[in-house]
């Protein structure tokens, strides 16, 4: 048996077999003579651009973050932890966690084939389910998802929307919830936690980075072979790979270069998937009554810049970069030369989203019936709805 790291066995990813989203192409993807069309053409250089400018730099940039927060848990020493260790940790964890936002616009390809998005980020997070497990004081794998990923963390590190006070760290908590009285904890029982759940994120988020891109850092690769876990496609390619060569279907799970743009676009776990899941899942189910406790980071009172992320993932797709970095090849330059009406719409709704997630009163979780939500809610389907219509734009035209 191969050497495994500390807490390695907690790294219960879920190795679901990828599935294949190959189809026949249709009369209108190709020219008569085989040859693509000079807008497919385009494309492939966005799709090539979607990978090396804005998935692959958002997921190093998330690597290197969940990397940090993991060594920076590590260095807590319950005991001598200063306020300004936890002030630090905290900022890297929110610095990771926005990176993450902002890449739920491509959860399509790993994310989902090996079931990462929701082994590191579901909530709310179970507390009974935490209370339990440290109180038994287990020293094996954590596989209970309720209790893994960033929220976990976020429980240990923040409360009130506030860094924690490194005096419960050193000593005992002061979180009393009615039957889950964390003041029966001390620091360090909950640090024992926080740090395996950090090197799990860790390695989980090597595995984002490491199956988009066959160039990723060999140090993040030798954990993930240390681990015996698998970060390829079916055919054994990244799934940046496959994406810059759809249209071949020898080396890519994507038949046409129209497929492709579809999952990009509006497909399962697309860029319209999370306008939709923002503005009817995350905003819409507290505030509708339909799950008040159905809040994301509730802690660290970061869900409007979540929600925001999710939008600006969104953005990064559309133009082909990150942070405000456009590329040449992107859908807001193809739909500048092809249609600019449905090109204007889709920005328009981008702007619109940010404004009106904005706009509602912080911290989320104290305002979740603040009618500006409805705004927000209907901001996001708008979003939804453009890129659904870039897409279709798309997979009708042969230009």
């Amino acid at each position: 048996m191969k050497k495994i790291f500390k807490y390695a066995m907690l790294f219960a990813m879920a190795c679901s077999l990828t599935t294949s989203m190959t189809s026949c192409s249709s009369d209108d993807d190709v020219k008569p003579s085989g040859e693509l069309s000079a807008g497919d053409k385009y494309l492939q250089q966005v799709l090539s651009s979607y990978v090396d400018n804005t998935v692959n730099p958002t997921y190093k940039a998330l690597a290197d973050e969940s990397e940090k927060l993991y060594k920076e848990l590590e260095a807590l020493q319950p005991g001598s932890i200063t306020q300004q260790q936890v002030n630090d940790v905290c900022k890297t964890f929110l610095e990771a966690r926005g990176n993450y936002e902002r890449s739920e616009a491509f959860l399509l390809g790993a994310a989902s084939h090996f079931l990462i998005d929701p082994h590191i980020d579901s909530w709310p997070l179970d507390l009974q389910s935490l209370y339990n497990y440290i109180k038994a004081d287990k020293k094996y794998k954590i596989d209970d998802q309720s209790i893994l990923g960033f929220h976990g963390i976020e429980f240990i590190l923040f409360r009130d929307g506030q860094p924690r006070k490194a005096a419960e760290l050193n000593g005992h908590d002061t979180y009393n919830a009615g039957t889950n009285n964390f003041t029966i904890f001390t620091g360090a029982q909950e640090l024992e936690y926080a740090k395996a759940v950090a090197e799990d994120l860790r390695n989980s988020v090597y595995r984002l980075e490491c199956s988009w891109n066959e160039d990723a850092t060999k140090a993040h690769k030798d954990v993930l072979d240390e681990l015996e876990t698998s970060y390829t496609t079916d055919k054994g390619n990244s799934y940046g790979y496959e994406m810059k060569h759809a249209g071949d279907p020898v080396n890519s799970q994507y038949a046409t270069v129209k497929i492709a743009v579809s999952s990009v676009l509006s497909g399962d776990h697309s860029a319209a998937g999370i306008a939709d899941e923002v503005g009817n899942t995350k905003i819409n189910n507290p505030f509708s009554g339909k799950d008040e406790s159905y809040i994301e980071s509730p802690y660290s009172y970061n869900s409007l810049t979540d929600f925001q992320n999710n939008i600006h993932s969104i953005e990064n797709v559309w133009y082909g970069g990150v942070q405000g970095k456009h590329s040449e090849y992107s859908f807001s330059n193809y739909f500048k030369k092809y249609d600019a009406a449905t090109g204007k719409r889709v920005e328009d709704a981008i702007t619109n989203a940010l404004k009106q997630i904005k706009a509602i009163k912080s911290p989320f979780v104290k305002n979740i019936k603040d009618p500006q939500c409805a705004n927000a809610i209907k901001a996001c389907q708008e979003l939804n709805d453009a890129l659904t219509a870039a897409s279709d734009f798309i997979g009708k035209n042969n230009k």
